[in-house]
């Protein structure tokens, strides 16, 4: 190092975490006489407006070129100190943060004199690697103008519109051959009770608006693929590159006029999906009274390719001759919003043994005014309406042997239908079993109220068995109370888990997100950023993150969006330099690092040698750890700055 090393060492009370278990003056007397240390002293809370002035105004008045702070973890306040000392005039890499409250006052809260033996050797460790820390610079790269969200259920749909609003070019990739997700099947929606797929307003409109009407299709800022995923994504924020791959669409949108003549003449019936197998479809049909785009689909899977529906269409919007289709597209921002999955119980509580089994879904369906059974709840087995109900919650959620998590909206659906089957049908019995009802949302809690009020029974258990009956079918209750109870019903509702949409986990190897224990993508931080991902540039919204309600996933998608405009609106987007470089008069071009990164930051040159994409890296050091060359390192965290801090925590305090 060519110029004089002059240290200043700031000790912090944190009022009575540190203090309390680390005699903090005797560490600060100790830190003073550290080689390379010219100032050291203690404050009540370093953090503080006040501990900062102090910060800055030691600099000055010592001529400091280097800093720690003993306090906290970094993870809270080394932004802050690093804005500090910038404000000095000091590169911010120059400022080392020793975390004397997490790794050694609250461990040893009762140990005080060893606690203080522990803080001396965590600072020197600090002080030692400060005395090699060197000045980092920062990079910058632009950021394109448009963005890709995947899934196109509320959540992406009301991202892409956001992202529209904010002027800037959308590709919405949907794998359905319709937009609109779980939201067509839900029916009516709490806490409103209005048609699900009617949206808020949004910027300057003032009226909710149908989803058939918001736009989506007919937004020149916005581009749809439906029947499409996500084949290959490439790059790093701001330059991402995407391959979108489309399945053959058999009938042109365009053209359809949805006359329903291909319908007529399909020889072929399959339970419709759509409104969970309780009426035929055809293998062309239109899927959803709100369908988008609103035209006829025709199912693959199901189709005899006869050619009837070819010859019977007027406008010639019917082709069997279709092939798969690949879009290449660059965007700045992802955001991932593919929703979630009602968990198909079958084997378990007679589900798929009895046809009057059903899950709620299916049940919203049926409650569903325009759905196959207009709004009543029947049995599935001969038609009838139902006139004793008995709804099992938790199915397979809160449950260690299948899925531990609570599906968190399971107990406001349940009560959301049973409230509308005694308002239609106030002769119905409907009972809800359950373990506990959770009800967090605002003015959920009148549900219960109200369902109370309609004549709902409530009964505190788990059922264990469901099986034929003489007269319909029959409930084994396991009681909370203890003991079992056996009760009759003729429809039995399970409230099945949320889960994971399908075809997750390979869109997570896709993108090169994470997935939580629970299946669902991971955010970077439960609470500091919710909507991030380990990926810069990607976000999520919605189900696909966890269970939520129609609210909160479109509170999500606004924020996802913000999220991504922000980006956008800059134009360009800078970070620091604490990236791996590579010694490119080392490197072997054995591409091991290449392989080893999990942000693919790495790449060959046409020399032969590794080149770091510095704006995708992520400082992790496994290229450095796995380079047999050693000419991969890690800045701010080199070798030589490593064995410093050794040296410290092993020096006698």
């Amino acid at each position: 190092m060519s110029e004089t090393v002059r240290i200043g060492v700031f000790v912090c009370h944190c009022g009575m975490n540190i203090a309390k278990s680390v005699d903090v003056r005797a560490v600060r007397e100790y830190a003073s006489t550290l080689p390379g240390v010219v100032w050291a002293e203690d404050n009540e809370f370093t953090c503080s407006e006040s501990g900062q002035k102090r910060i800055r105004e030691a600099i000055k008045e010592h001529n400091l070129n280097r800093v720690v702070v003993a306090s906290c973890s970094p993870k809270l306040h080394e932004l802050t100190f690093r804005r500090t000392v910038s404000e000095a005039g000091l590169n911010p890499f120059l400022f080392e943060m020793a975390n004397i409250r997490e790794h050694c006052s609250w461990p040893h809260y009762h140990q005080r004199e060893k606690a203080t033996e522990k803080a001396k050797h965590i600072i020197a460790a600090s002080v030692e690697r400060a005395r090699w820390l060197e000045p980092i610079g920062k990079v910058s790269s632009p950021v394109k103008a448009s963005a890709l969200v995947i899934g196109g259920g509320a959540a992406g749909m009301h991202a892409a519109l956001s992202l529209a609003d904010y002027g800037f070019d959308v590709h919405l990739v949907e794998r359905e051959p319709i937009l609109g997700g779980r939201m067509l099947q839900l029916g009516k929606v709490f806490p409103t009770e209005d048609c699900s797929t009617c949206m808020s307003p949004m910027g300057l409109r003032q009226h909710r608006r149908c989803l058939c009407n918001a736009g989506v299709l007919t937004n020149p800022r916005i581009r749809t693929y439906t029947s499409s995923r996500v084949k290959n994504l490439e790059g790093y924020i701001g330059n991402f590159k995407a391959t979108i791959q489309t399945r053959p669409v058999f009938v042109d949108a365009q053209q359809c006029i949805t006359c329903g003549e291909c319908e007529k003449v399909c020889p072929i019936e399959v339970p419709n999906q759509y409104e969970g197998g309780l009426r035929k479809r055809k293998a062309i049909f239109l899927p959803h009274l709100h369908a988008l785009p609103y035209s006829y689909i025709l199912d693959p899977d199901s189709c005899s390719k006869c050619g009837e529906c070819v010859e019977a269409c007027p406008t010639m919007a019917i082709s069997l001759a279709r092939e798969p289709a690949e879009a290449n597209v660059e965007v700045g921002t992802v955001v991932v919003a593919t929703g979630f999955d009602e968990y198909e119980p079958r084997g378990l509580l007679g589900y798929g043994e009895h046809p009057d089994v059903v899950t709620q879904q299916t049940l919203a369906s049926m409650l569903d005014p325009s759905g196959p059974t207009h709004g009543r709840a029947v049995r599935p087995s001969d038609g009838s309406v139902a006139k004793c109900v008995a709804m099992a919650q938790c199915v397979a959620s809160r449950d260690p042997k299948s899925h531990a998590y609570c599906s968190k909206i399971c107990c406001m659906i349940a009560l959301k239908h049973a409230k509308s089957i005694k308002e239609r049908e106030p002769d119905t019995d409907v009972t809800v079993f359950y373990k506990d009802i959770r009800l967090p949302g605002r003015n959920y809690e009148d549900y219960y109220y109200d369902c109370q009020r309609l004549g709902v029974r409530f009964g505190w258990g788990d059922v264990v068995s469901v099986t034929k009956a003489d007269r319909g079918l029959e409930l084994t209750v396991s009681k909370g109370g203890g003991g079992t109870e056996n009760v009759g019903a003729d429809l039995v509702v399970l409230s099945s888990a949320m889960v994971p949409s399908k075809d997750t986990e390979e869109l997570a190897r896709t993108l090169g997100l994470s997935l939580g224990s629970d299946g669902f993508f991971a955010e970077l931080h439960p609470k500091l950023a919710p909507i991030d991902t380990r990926l810069d540039g990607i976000f999520i919204a919605g189900g696909c993150q966890g269970p939520k309600d129609l609210a909160e996933t479109l509170n999500q998608a606004e924020g996802a969006a913000s999220r991504a405009a922000i980006l956008m609106a800059k134009g360009q987007v800078e970070m620091d330099l604490t990236k791996a470089a590579v010694d490119e008069s080392l490197c072997i071009g054995c591409a091991n690092c290449v392989y080893a990164c999990p942000y693919k930051a790495i790449e060959m040159t046409s020399s032969g040698v590794a080149r770091v994409i510095e704006v995708a890296c992520k400082g992790c050091g496994i290229c450095a750890a796995e380079c047999p060359a050693r000419a991969m390192e890690l800045r701010h965290f080199k070798d030589q700055q490593i064995d410093a801090a050794i040296d410290g925590i092993l020096r006698e305090a």
